[in-house]
């Protein structure tokens, strides 16, 4: 048959059944006396097959590899099945990417290009790679040994998985909330400078402590009475009861981390709002945190007359 005929059999135009033949898809025989193309009913049954995979935006590598029998139909169907996939996720990201940059409302495209390469390198960091951009990024923030404790407050909950469109939404308004905080300038903060004059010894054991601390909150069951905190807040109420010099010590120590919470707390809060749906874990500590606290407030008011705060 001629290929005007192959086209009315495979519903594919002349030009497409040329362009197969030129790829080697398919080898009609040649009339010697008028050198015009014969499809063979195989011709046929390889350019229906062609018009179907095509459909399927199977590639023409690919679909020669069967025609030719080097690759199953199968294996090269599981294999663009791999690709769609792979295709389906980047679009994805993709998407989500450009959703948050809609919700921003971005006017100066000379600062967008730069942003929109940071945020979809992030998303693409694994598990371990996340965890590293977040504590470089808040020791960035936070520079000299300060910084390095913080971070330690967050160690055990800084490994996060995303593994559904919100979390990657909530992942990148995190990339970009800590973006846009400027390092912290610490001003006459007594605290600030006895951590960073520490020497390495004493951070050891402040990190020891949080570490402690955090395994304690997390592990935290509102039905068991909290011996160890309400002792403590116990001890340290009746020692500022007792020495008015240690009293008037607390109370200045207690002015300067209320003007240094005025610089932290906005970035502390809105790193903890996403952390807080980023990790599961930290969710459970900080809810753990609220109900220890509550139990050890009622436990000293009712021993004292007073609240620990």
């Amino acid at each position: 048959m001629n290929i005007k005929t192959a086209s009315e059999k495979t519903g594919l135009t002349k030009k497409a059944i040329k362009y197969y033949e030129n790829e080697g898809l398919i080898t009609p025989l040649k009339k010697c006396e008028n050198n015009y193309r014969e499809y063979s009913n195989d011709d046929i049954i390889k350019l229906n097959l062609i018009g179907a995979l095509r459909a399927l935006d199977i590639t023409i590598v690919d679909i020669k590899d069967v025609v030719m029998g080097r690759k199953s139909l199968p294996e090269t169907l599981i294999d663009t099945v791999k690709k769609i996939d792979e295709s389906i996720t980047y679009l994805g990201k993709s998407k989500l990417i450009i959703t948050s940059l809609i919700e921003k409302n971005l006017t100066d495209y000379r600062a967008s290009g730069e942003q929109i390469r940071r945020l979809r390198e992030t998303l693409e960091l694994s598990r371990d790679d996340k965890k590293e951009f977040i504590s470089n990024t808040l020791l960035r923030i936070f520079p000299g040994k300060f910084g390095q404790l913080f971070v330690s407050i967050y160690a055990p909950f800084l490994s996060v998985t995303i593994y559904n469109d919100e979390k990657k939404k909530i992942w990148l308004r995190l990339v970009d909330f800590l973006d846009s905080v400027d390092e912290v300038v610490y001003k006459n903060t007594f605290l600030v400078e006895q951590i960073n004059n520490s020497d390495n010894d004493n951070l050891d054991e402040l990190k020891k402590a949080l570490d402690t601390q955090y395994k304690y909150i997390l592990d935290y069951d509102e039905n068991t009475k909290d011996n160890i905190m309400i002792n403590r807040q116990i001890e340290l109420a009746r020692s500022l009861k007792e020495s008015e010099e240690l009293k008037q010590k607390f109370n200045k120590g207690l002015e300067d981390l209320k003007q240094f919470m005025k610089v932290v707390g906005p970035i502390q809060k809105g790193f903890e709002e996403y952390l807080c749906i980023l990790n599961e874990d930290y969710k459970k500590y900080k809810d753990n945190e609220i109900k220890m606290l509550a139990n050890v407030n009622k436990t000293v008011k009712d021993k004292l007359g007073f609240t620990a705060n």
